[in-house]
């Protein structure tokens, strides 16, 4: 009896290994965050708001960082990538930026007592104009919920033509192995325990950021860690 419960406490302890990443930002960003004055009904806030161009925490901590493996290969028996959300509240896009598989659903969600529509369009480089619009959803009622799917890899913009400031980034990719970094700047990344043992690149991403950080990381029985710091000074 045991045995039996140490080896069920080791085969817990050892279930699960996943790739993690740290993401920190050192000195001040060049592009601002700024209050700004937004007056509309039903949205859940006072009119004064700040941008959503930056989530850092108190020790330079990261949020809204794409990281992903960059050619992923798993092992046998790898399940498909969770259906990601996005919601509408307090007229903002929550979270801020997501990631996706390219050509598979993710679900969008009205939680406001108020209009929305999502205008989705390919995002091209920070000096382009907006790209391609690839879908442009009303969600008239508070609770309703619609998925939709990018069928190709590559960067989107999710925007509200009724409430101006609104706007979300979307990240497409042809296979699930990726994370978005939380407000501690930690992530870890989904399907990583299934990575076949080895060497692969292994990128970071944020939408203020003209390039993303590459580095290569060794996974060892689906664990790996590592750690991106982004320069303020460098961003857009």
């Amino acid at each position: 009896m045991v045995r039996a419960f140490l080896l069920l406490i080791l085969a817990l302890a050892t279930a699960r290994a996943d790739v993690t990443a740290t993401v920190t930002i050192t000195g001040a960003p060049n592009s601002p965050d700024e209050t700004f004055i937004a007056s509309a009904s039903n949205c859940g806030e006072g009119s004064v708001r700040h941008t959503e161009n930056w989530s850092i925490g108190p020790k330079g901590e990261l949020g809204d960082v794409v990281v992903w493996i960059v050619d992923p290969k798993f092992g046998p028996n790898t399940p498909a990538a969770p259906e990601p959300e996005i919601k509408q509240i307090g007229c903002r896009y929550d979270p801020h930026v997501i990631a996706v598989v390219a050509g598979a659903p993710f679900k969008i969600l009205n939680g406001d007592p108020t209009i929305h529509n999502v205008l989705a369009r390919v995002f091209t480089g920070p000096t382009d104009p907006p790209g391609d619009t690839i879908f442009n959803l009303g969600q008239g009622h508070q609770g309703e919920l619609d998925e939709r799917q990018f069928d190709d890899a590559g960067i989107y913009t999710l925007q509200c033509n009724v409430h101006s400031w609104m706007q979300a980034w979307v990240r497409a990719f042809p296979t699930g192995c990726f994370a978005v970094t939380g407000a501690d700047g930690q992530a870890t990344l989904q399907l990583s325990a299934h990575l076949q043992d080895g060497t692969y690149k292994i990128d970071a991403w944020h939408p203020r950021f003209a390039a993303p950080l590459e580095q290569t990381i060794t996974v060892k029985n689906g664990a790996a860690s590592i750690a991106f710091q982004f320069q303020g000074p460098k961003s857009l």
